[in-house]
């Protein structure tokens, strides 16, 4: 645990120094209980939670904005949607993937009408509404908060046993709540591969 903790102080003070380009990857791993992932490809730590496949429908969660506001994942909605799930937004990886996301979403802004682009970690309201305001995240980017109880990360078998944060994963989900496409990257220092997801939500338009 001592080794873990070290390890994890490292990556988040690194923010500090500048963060680096951190590489886009295309491997997937399973979600829930019985699955692991790296940090560093050296620290092992342990997934806890449901498994969820494509074809699934995503969990009934409550969860919060970074404006406080309850955001409830199996409300009716016209729009696909895209979660990006996020360990920390205080380590450089979570924010260089939150960044790209929102860049991505600033540069596509006529994807906006179809699709709902969701950030999502295990980070406070605060913090969340404090990184939008620092970095300038875009308004058409949903923040949202699974830091209350974990139920998210539980239920979509994201949960990192050991730390308390969300595995880095992407689900794309249709306009009924059906997973059309997970990505669950292994290595912690990776960041999922948003164009695949953008690529697959566009055939539920």
């Amino acid at each position: 645990m001592k080794k873990t903790l070290i390890t994890l102080a490292a990556l988040i003070l690194t923010t500090t120094a500048g963060a680096a380009d951190y590489l886009t990857t295309s491997e997937t791993a399973p979600t829930g209980k019985d699955n692991t992932l790296t940090l560093y490809y050296e620290t092992t730590f342990n997934l806890v939670g449901n498994s969820l496949a494509v074809g699934d429908y995503l969990p009934s969660v409550t969860l919060m904005t970074n404006k406080n506001q309850p955001y409830d994942t199996t409300a009716k909605t016209d729009k696909v949607r895209i979660f990006s799930v996020l360990a920390s937004i205080d380590t450089p990886v979570c924010n260089q993937q939150a960044q790209d996301l929102s860049n991505f979403v600033k540069a596509n802004p006529e994807l906006t009408d179809n699709i709902e682009f969701i950030g999502l970690s295990a980070d406070t309201t605060f913090a969340l509404d404090r990184f939008k305001n620092e970095k300038g995240i875009t308004d058409n980017l949903t923040l949202l908060s699974d830091a209350k109880d974990h139920v998210f990360g539980f239920e979509s078998g994201t949960q990192i046993n050991e730390l308390g944060l969300l595995a880095r994963s992407t689900f794309v989900v249709d306009k009924d709540n059906k997973i059309v496409h997970i990505q669950r990257v292994p290595e912690l220092t990776m960041i999922p591969d948003l164009d695949k997801a953008v690529e697959v939500a566009k055939k539920y338009f």
